[in-house]
């Protein structure tokens, strides 16, 4: 994945947690983006362990237009965050253009005061999950969710999957002027499903008692394909909950002959191993 040319900023502030400011910064410089590290005025800040970062500038000087996205890390860093106006104000800019917003663990909060979660799907740490449903937000248990350009996850466990894709948003973003798809990072898998697929996921969670909100001989146009995917793959997977990497559902694609799903290969090998007729690796 190329992101040469992509400017992004990482926030920071005091007692971020080291992981999640650290894993997307390096990420993002290996895929060719230039990142900025931007605080709020101070020469640095120290990790919740003690880690020293030295911004790169202060994002009161930093003009939003100039930047495709923005990743909150989490720790306690966002408590000192969101009090910010200029931090606030960046965020809901990059947001109102379509620009990367990802935030990570109690990075979330920062989203709540820059309002722009509300009617979103979102997921984070537990502990600000009502905060972001009071704000509006569709909270989900996740390692990854993904609605439009904002990419959220919980926890630094599922790195991982947060950065591949925050990387396929900022690369659709490059891309978009010259019609390219979105690529899928290195990451992720490209999935082909078809109705037949849908069709067949829903009537097995007709018949699942855990499947809430599906009743039999529903259509699948009366849920939607990316919720109908992840439902299935939850439920469906022999490891549960017990699975060091869960199933993940980025999104889903309509193409003319299905859809084309982008997930880890852990979706795969469920909806395989749950006999889904029609699913096959690529697009």
């Amino acid at each position: 994945m190329a992101l040469n040319g992509s400017h992004v900023v990482v926030l920071a502030a005091q007692e971020y947690e080291d992981l999640e400011l650290w894993y997307p910064k390096l990420r993002l410089e290996e895929a060719g983006a230039k990142v900025i590290v931007a605080g709020m005025g101070e020469t640095s800040y120290l990790s919740k362990h003690g880690y020293p970062v030295y911004p790169d500038a202060g994002i009161a000087d930093l003009d939003p237009a100039a930047f495709d996205g923005v990743v909150i890390p989490g720790g306690w860093a966002p408590d000192f965050l969101r009090r910010s106006e200029a931090v606030t104000a960046f965020v809901a800019q990059v947001a109102a253009a379509g620009g990367l917003v990802a935030a990570i663990c109690h990075g979330g909060s920062v989203l709540i005061s820059a309002n722009v979660v509300k009617g979103k799907r979102v997921t984070s740490v537990a502990a600000i999950r009502d905060d972001l449903r009071n704000a509006g937000a569709e909270w989900v248990d996740a390692p990854v969710v993904v609605d439009g350009s904002l990419v959220t996850s919980r926890r630094p466990a599922d790195l991982p999957v947060f950065m591949a894709a925050a990387l396929a948003v900022l690369e659709d973003r490059s891309h978009h002027e010259s019609g390219a798809r979105l690529a899928v990072d290195a990451d992720l898998v490209a999935i082909t499903v078809t109705d037949a697929s849908l069709e067949y996921m829903l009537d097995m969670l007709d018949r699942m008692p855990a499947a809430k909100g599906y009743h039999q001989g529903a259509a699948p146009a009366a849920h939607s394909p990316v919720q109908i995917l992840r439902d299935f793959a939850s439920l469906s997977d022999p490891r549960g909950p017990l699975e060091v990497e869960p199933a993940v559902v980025v999104d889903i694609l309509p193409t003319t002959k299905g859809y084309t799903v982008r997930g880890n290969a852990r979706l795969q090998s469920v909806l395989e191993g749950a006999g889904v007729p029609d699913v096959r690796a690529g697009s």
